[in-house]
């Protein structure tokens, strides 16, 4: 079983029951989805149509990827709550899920691609949206400019454009896409999720980054004992002490 095998459950059960709200799917736009932004991603207070993931809201955002392909739902874009042409001048709380289904996750390159694949899902350079802060782990704070929301800006935009970066790796061959913007709850329900998979990430770095190995002391040792790969990850590393 994969690192994220019981996190991917708990997030495909809250999709399942998620199914009383205002659910839809989308299928990535083909043609080019939205100009690049280059310099002009700047979006002041005073331009803002919609506001994602304020810190007077909740916000959460992480990666998780298998090896079991059929886990994932290629190229499916699934908005849980209302879409940004919905909420003009409103501030939503804000979940954003990237699930990817790769070949090669293994204990030598493991805690190195999660940090790729961490660094890609920021990966956005779109007219009128402005990634306003991320500095708090599994965080994310956007604003998206009132012209762009005008112009028709959408969650479909959104997860069309990021999945492309995912795609262009070479060992990955399905990206699936989940927006949350249904309400707080929804939203602290999937934080509860990103704390699990944090802990697996911080146990990785820490015999990665520290080569600690002190497993009686060490505040992830629950985390190691029930992941198989990261065990053998602390093997492995032992071996090359």
């Amino acid at each position: 079983m994969g690192i994220f095998a019981g996190a991917l459950r708990e997030v495909r059960a809250f999709m399942k029951n998620a199914e009383n709200h205002n659910v839809r799917e989308f299928a990535p736009l083909t043609a080019p989805a939205w100009p690049a932004g280059g310099d002009k991603n700047l979006v002041m207070a005073a331009d803002v149509g919609v506001e994602l993931g304020n810190p007077r809201e909740e916000s959460v955002s992480f990666v998780l990827w298998t090896e079991e392909m059929a886990e994932i739902h290629d190229g499916r874009i699934t908005l849980i709550g209302p879409d940004i042409q919905e909420s003009r001048g409103r501030s939503l709380p804000f979940g954003k899920i990237v699930l990817v289904g790769g070949r090669g996750f293994d204990e030598g390159n493991i805690y190195e691609r999660y940090r790729e694949l961490e660094a890609l899902r920021y990966d956005l350079d779109l007219q009128g949206y402005m990634l306003r802060a991320a500095s708090v782990y599994q965080k994310e704070w956007i604003r998206i400019s009132r012209a762009a929301v005008e112009d028709g800006f959408s969650f479909r935009i959104m997860g069309t454009e990021l999945i492309k970066p995912f795609r262009r790796k070479d060992y990955i061959d399905a990206v699936e896409v989940l927006f949350v913007t249904s309400g707080v709850e929804d939203i602290s329900r999937l934080k509860g999720i990103a704390t699990g998979v944090g802990r697996m990430i911080a146990a990785m770095g820490k015999m990665v980054d520290e080569l600690s190995m002190d497993c009686d002391t060490c505040e992830y040792e629950d985390v190691c004992n029930a992941v198989e790969n990261l065990k053998r990850m602390r093997d492995r590393l032992m071996k090359g002490a």
